[in-house]
């Protein structure tokens, strides 16, 4: 938000001081920008403000122009997208008169050329969404342009609203607020055009330029010098080209926000550096949308309802002080955003619902809360700084979802009903035809407690101190008397940490001799046992794709398929590649089907196996039986094998032997230097690829790492049955496999949000760890990068 209020000059000061004085302020605003993202808690940074007043008096501030937004004192500025478009026709007059009423700081237009030269305003190419007309705009003459009912699409009542033209819309603005242009063409011929229509109707001073390449940034910066640049980037890749270009303002999608570059950097921490503003979109306004990029410190949102932008933000500011007051008492953890709000009918309840609240206590009312996104309520993790008094709503429906693991009552997590207060919301404010409440339960929280093991669905309602938890009717019956004994829960018994299950040892020999018995043991009690002897069939002629060569084969018993692999051979290894050894890497895919892991990229299942074999590695991928292209019939196999105490999973143990047994004999193969890698059910058959075959000298196991009983039991419970492998526990847990595979390098990586925790991923590889290097391991890595269930290329 600008100041308004001017540069002062004292009237006594000489003038050289007030030059000295100028220029040591520039230094702090230089400064506070680079370093703000980096160096400075949103707090903090609002108090390094103030000392820049105390320092420097109230011109320090001016000069910093815009402390950071998102602090609790300065906001956002508002760009209303396409003028306010959730109440009027996008890119109409209309639309920039509204947002100029609501009070938006900025207005963002597109800007296109018509047939005859003249330039106008239009989002999409076509005509078809937001008029009466089809086809390509820019094919129409301006004339033609104006016959079109650029309103009627949006509401009856804006019936023969026009297409405006630039040059309206320069004037409509002219002295009344900032217009964002989003340059939609590019060329010189279109550039002159932009610049002439701004200096001739427009003010270049309040005029940002929309750029989309360096190059248009460049020719714009010799076009109209006065007027201030937003990088529209294509990529975040693309950052610092911007702003070495001159852009003023970066605009970043959230999508983006989480990832970071190969220096650990992420996108909004590059943008500070480079000193330049943050533009993020907000998309309606609301509380859901806006509050978790507040934590960003977005310098400008974007939104298209400009009018709730500003609510939402007023509200912030003014429950400000209610949000320091959560910030020093609860610690806030978990791998799901959560921000804080307020407790009142009309507030929404959840991150990603439109769910409101609409019946609550009078007491709670107004009350300080978090809140998160429903169904990932069992993410949520908070320890207490200070004592503290929770209210909360379990158990608001018959799913399931609303309550506690293994449907647990909540008096066993120690919450208390409070008597006669009651809730009602949108999320199930009527069940069976009826108005439908659900219970209030209340707990105290003491200082360093910790708040987990929640439901997937559940409402924070409100943080109260305990003092004040007295004036909440029905609070101190609640908390009268004992609470009844919680019985004994075989969840947590099964979830506990465990001691390894390794022998102690004292020399190399020993740990030899450990790892071989074990590898023995494990292929007695988890691979099936085929009655004969396997061939390999080919089953195509090499196909030739971008960059290599695939072949599929098949193992074949008594004339019976088994399963199907695929080698992927470089191009790169040219005519003579059969003569050639090449590096290798065994890819095994999850829960899907064998063309994800050989074609698509941004699939989950995705090992990367075209991509390696672009790199140049000889690669092999083997297709899970009972996931082929025709069915899915994994867990049928896995109930027919359990008679036998056997698995699903003891299919797959054992064809991965016999697929390594085939590569290890591949004439082409470099023996020495044979990698495996895969995700989920692929990262589990890395994991014992390497554990059970001395000869593999490398592994990545991704999305599936922490002890099986934690990950299984407690977080991926209702991922799939076949999970729970007959057998596997507790001689071979996962953190036991990663220790077959030692001194050998390990990598292991679980994404922030992963199904399977990357916290108990990383606390099973520093369990681990201490033993890895005691026999010599080199390489025991482990990463959580952003994402979800997903294969991190550059980290393995």
């Amino acid at each position: 938000m600008r100041l308004p209020f001017p540069f002062p000059a004292e009237k006594n000061q000489p003038m050289m001081s007030r030059l000295h004085q100028l220029a040591s302020i520039c230094c702090f605003a230089s400064l506070l920008r680079s370093t703000e993202r980096t160096l400075f808690s949103l707090r903090s940074r609002r108090w390094f403000a103030w000392i820049l007043v105390g320092a420097f008096g109230m011109p320090a501030l001016c000069a910093v122009g815009e402390v950071s937004a998102g602090t609790d004192d300065v906001r956002p500025r508002i760009i209303a997208h396409r003028g306010a478009l959730s109440e009027r026709p996008e890119n109409t007059l209309p639309a920039i008169e509204r947002a100029i009423e609501v009070g938006a700081d900025a207005i963002e237009i597109d800007v296109r050329t018509s047939r005859d030269g003249v330039l106008f305003l239009l989002h999409d190419a076509t005509l078809d969404r937001t008029t009466d007309g089809t086809g390509p705009a820019t094919q129409l003459t301006m004339e033609q342009l104006r016959q079109l009912d650029a309103g009627s699409h949006f509401d009856a009542r804006y019936r023969n609203t026009r297409i405006p033209t630039l040059i309206e819309a320069l004037e409509a603005c002219r002295g009344r607020i900032d217009l964002l242009l989003d340059l939609k063409e590019a060329g010189d011929s279109y550039a002159r055009k932009v610049a002439e229509a701004v200096r001739t109707h427009g003010d270049s001073r309040r005029v940002i330029l929309g750029v989309h390449s360096v190059e248009q940034a460049q020719r714009f910066r010799r076009l109209l010098p006065q007027s201030r640049q937003l990088a529209f980037l294509p990529s975040p890749n693309e950052i610092e080209a911007f702003a070495s270009a001159g852009t003023e303002t970066i605009r970043l999608w959230p999508r983006w926000l989480p990832g970071a570059d190969s220096h650990g950097k992420t996108p909004v921490e590059r943008v500070r550096a480079m000193g330049r503003r943050l533009q993020l979109n907000a998309s309606n306004g609301t509380p859901q949308d806006l509050l978790p990029l507040l934590e960003y410190a977005p310098d400008d949102l974007l939104v298209d309802d400009p009018r709730q932008a500003l609510a939402t933000l007023e509200t912030w500011s003014t429950h400000r002080g209610k949000w320091q007051w959560l910030r020093e008492r609860v610690d806030v953890r978990g791998g799901t955003t959560i921000v804080p709000w307020i407790a009142e009918v009309g507030a929404p309840t959840f991150l990603n619902r439109n769910y409101t609240m609409l019946e609550l206590p009078d007491a709670l009312q107004g009350r300080p809360r978090w809140m998160f996104a429903g169904g990932e309520g069992d993410r949520v993790t908070m320890r207490f700084r200070k004592a503290t008094v929770v209210f909360a709503v379990f158990e608001y429906n018959d799913t399931g979802l609303w309550s506690f693991p293994l449907k647990r009552p909540p008096h066993a997590f120690g919450w208390r009903p409070v008597p006669g207060q009651k809730y009602r919301g949108t999320s199930n404010g009527m069940l069976g035809g009826r108005t439908h409440y659900g219970q209030i339960y209340v707990r105290h929280f003491a200082p360093g407690e910790e708040l987990g093991k929640m439901p997937k669905w559940w409402l924070c309602l409100a943080v109260v101190e305990p003092s004040d938890a007295l004036r909440v009717p029905g609070y101190r019956e609640a908390m009268e008397g004992e609470p009844p004994a919680p019985s004994f829960s075989y969840y947590d018994w099964a979830t506990r940490p465990r001691p390894l299950q390794v022998p102690p040892f004292e020399s190399r020999e020993q740990w030899a001799r450990w790892q071989e018995e074990t590898r023995a043991a494990f292929r007695q009690r988890l691979l099936f046992v085929y009655e004969g002897v396997p061939r390999v069939v080919t089953l195509s002629e090499p196909r030739e794709r971008e960059g290599y060569t695939e072949q599929g084969f098949a193992f074949e018993l008594q004339g019976k398929r088994l399963f199907r692999f695929f080698r992927l051979v470089p191009r790169a290894a040219g005519e003579t590649a059969e003569a050639r050894r090449l590096p290798t890497i065994v890819c095994f895919m999850g829960h899907g089907k064998v063309r994800q892991i050989l074609e698509e990229e941004d699939s989950y299942q995705h090992a990367c196996a075209a991509r390696f074999a672009r790199e140049g590695y000889l690669v092999y991928a083997m297709e899970n039986v009972g996931m082929e292209p025709d069915a899915d019939r994994h867990l049928e196999l896995d109930r027919i094998l359990r008679l036998d105490g056997y698995g699903w999973y003891s299919l797959l143990f054992a064809q991965q032997q016999m697929l390594l047994n085939h590569v290890f004999n591949d004439k082409m193969v470099d023996v020495d230097h044979v990698g495996v890698t895969g995700v989920s059910t692929g990262g589990l058959l890395a994991l014992t690829a390497i554990a059970m075959e001395p000869r593999v000298r490398a592994a990545s196991v991704q999305g599936i790492f922490g002890s099986m009983r934690y990950s299984f039991i407690r977080d991926r419970n209702r991922h799939c049955s076949c999970g729970a492998i007959p057998g596997l526990l507790p001689r071979f847990d996962l953190p036991e496999l990663a220790l077959l595979a030692a001194p050998r390098p390990l990598h292991v990586s679980n994404a922030r949000q992963d199904g399977f925790p990357p916290a108990e991923a990383r606390r099973c590889v520093e369990q681990i760890r201490p033993i890895y290097e005691k026999v010599g391991g080199k390489v025991l890595r482990f990463t959580d990068p952003p994402g979800r269930h997903e294969y991190a290329w550059k980290e393995a």
